[in-house]
């Protein structure tokens, strides 16, 4: 390869690796517009709109589709006759989870453990914090036009008792009640011990005295916390989602700023909201409950980046006055085994943040199953990694052999190219022509070089993305002391300051790959004065990677192990001999 495509190559690397970390910090993540979906059936959505506000609600009723009315609201006090005088809470704790639930709103979440996952600090992973209070709102419109928000209202709980251990296959219900003039709120939940969903159903009686149209508004309030101690890596992967008319749609902010607002109309058969490794979703379970969907959402400045809080809801209206309208709160990992099992695409969001993320899932998705394999053989994912590394370098050894063969026979005939290049430097088409003369001599392809290592490209990307966003390496150990987590950087010591782009973390894996990187470029290198990019991209490499996840970079130094030897064996079975200029040889040089 010339110095324009070794330029281009390293160009194009330097793009798809490093626009999904800088992208938020220097574009921005600008809210995705839905294509238009035509309607073939019911279950399919309307065509897709969206409506944004940002001014005061008005006093006048209006109907509830524009869920900014009830975002921004009036608040209304209630007079109840039996309103409960106290909170009261349940735990509820399984094998996987350990949830509080308290009667206020008529249900919503005081703690939800996920038991099998853990901290950076050690402490287990709870999707509530103190922010994320009244999280599971319902609110509604009266026929007489006033707003109502349950979200800070005291239900009747059915239950006495303070805490229930659900065993396996073992279910637990709590109802709640909210007596309302010639009304009655019911709020059914239902918990499983062998999952991370809870089954929510909402019943309203004698709702044409209370409901403006029938339309009400249930869903998810103030988002999910940070659980990772890269807090910025984890708040990129932080969006709020619908699944509509077999579409996946996004909605995101990416400035710090008020609360914005964005609905979209027809059926959808879920939203959620996700961070890199957790998700929060409510999943349709009454083909006829949504009437569409809402997003909010809000940018809160931090130290170095805007941290994400969303809010997200379905603009339901009441149709089943028998059994009420049921929602699958799942609120867990995002695990294709988890989330397969419910057959509705929630697991089209696993390795799906993104548009590069999104082009190249036909490959990383068949990968994890592999990885998976191999780990049930092999209990350390460490070393599953270092294995597949050297699998993949054996299964793409003849494009890298047909590759460096190639820029071998190029540098053979180096010589007489430059004497074509300067006898003919003023006329261009004569010197096209003399050099394409030259290659068709001595059998050589000018792309032999690049074709083969771009034909590689996909599943560079697809191996990136699997390794630095995959839940199967969070919290997995490599080397107790060293990589303790193949999920986070191999932290040995952190600095009393920071370095830009660098950050404060001395990570060793990130050097091992840049030293790697510079050994392997130094075994390539064909003109000198492509000297400086044997150090400026290895360079750029351990800037953009040093607060990767470990396993990725593991997975990147040993690839890179893996080349030089494989080098090393070519090289021994060639020998390099240029063709001197002006010698007039006609014959072409020996093929080994």
């Amino acid at each position: 390869m010339d110095k324009k495509t070794v330029i281009a190559l390293v160009l194009i690397t330097v793009v798809i690796l490093a626009l999904p970390y800088y992208q938020k910090l220097i574009q921005g993540n600008q809210p995705v517009a839905p294509p238009r979906v035509e309607q073939k059936d019911s279950l399919q959505a309307q065509r897709v709109t969206k409506e944004k506000n940002n001014k005061p609600l008005e006093k006048k009723a209006i109907p509830l589709k524009a869920s900014q009315q009830i975002l921004k609201k009036k608040k209304a006090r209630l007079v109840i006759a039996d309103e409960a005088k106290i909170e009261k809470t349940v735990e509820i704790e399984t094998d996987k989870i350990d949830a509080i639930i308290s009667n206020r709103g008529g249900g919503s979440f005081k703690k939800f453990v996920l038991k099998k996952y853990s901290k950076y600090d050690s402490s287990l992973v709870n999707i509530i914090d103190p922010i994320i209070k009244d999280n599971l709102h319902l609110a509604f419109q009266e026929i007489n036009g006033s707003f109502v928000s349950t979200d800070s209202i005291l239900f009747h709980q059915d239950r006495t008792t303070s805490k229930v251990y659900l065993k396996n296959g073992k279910t637990f219900k709590i109802v709640y009640t909210l007596h309302y003039k010639k009304s009655e709120i019911i709020r059914t939940f239902i918990f499983n011990g062998d999952y991370y969903h809870v089954i929510m159903v909402t019943k309203f009686v004698n709702p044409d005295s209370l409901l403006l149209n029938r339309q009400y508004q249930i869903g998810w309030k103030n988002g999910l916390p940070s659980t990772e101690s890269y807090v910025s890596d984890d708040n990129n992967y932080n969006q709020a989602y619908a699944y509509m008319g077999d579409e996946l749609e996004n909605y995101s902010v990416s400035k710090a700023g008020p609360k914005e607002t964005e609905t979209l109309t027809g059926n959808a058969s879920w939203i959620g909201i996700r961070t890199k490794y957790f998700l929060g979703s409510l999943a349709n379970l009454n083909t006829n409950v949504s009437d569409g969907v809402y997003f909010s959402g809000r940018g809160v400045k931090r130290k170095d980046y805007v941290q994400h809080i969303y809010d997200v809801g379905y603009n339901a209206r009441f149709t089943n006055d028998s059994k009420g309208d049921s929602l699958r709160l799942y609120l867990g990992p995002l695990d294709n085994h988890e989330l397969s099992i419910y057959n509705n695409n929630l697991d089209v969001l696993i390795m799906n943040n993104g548009w590069y993320e999104r082009i190249f899932r036909f490959l990383t998705i068949p990968l994890l199953p592999v990885l998976e394999m191999m780990y049930a053989v092999i209990p350390n994912y460490g070393i599953v990694i270092i294995i597949f590394s050297l699998l993949i370098k054996l299964i793409v050894y003849p494009l890298t052999r047909k590759s460096y063969v190639s820029m071998r026979e190029m540098q053979k005939i180096q010589p007489l190219l430059a004497e074509v290049k300067t006898k003919y430097k003023g006329d261009p088409q004569r010197l096209n022509k003399e050099t394409m003369k030259l290659y068709k001599e001595y059998g050589v392809n000018p792309l032999g070089g690049c074709l083969p290592t771009l034909l590689q490209f996909p599943l560079l990307i697809a191996l990136f993305i699997l390794f630095r966003s995959t839940i199967q390496l969070r919290g997995a150990v490599f080397i107790a002391g060293w990589v303790n987590d193949l999920s986070r950087a191999d932290t040995l010591f952190t600095l009393p300051f920071s370095i830009p782009f660098y950050g404060n973390g001395f990570n060793l894996l990130p050097i091992l790959m840049a030293i790697t990187m510079i050994f392997q470029s130094k075994m390539t290198m064909q003109d000198p004065k492509q000297k400086a990019m044997v150090y400026v991209m290895p360079i750029f490499m351990l800037l953009l990677f040093n607060r990767f996840p470990s396993g990725l970079n593991l997975y990147y130094t040993m690839f890179n192990v893996w080349t030089i030897i494989q080098q090393k064996f070519i090289n021994r079975g060639m020998e390099l001999e240029t063709v001197p200029a002006k010698s007039g040889i006609k014959r072409k040089p020996k093929k080994r």
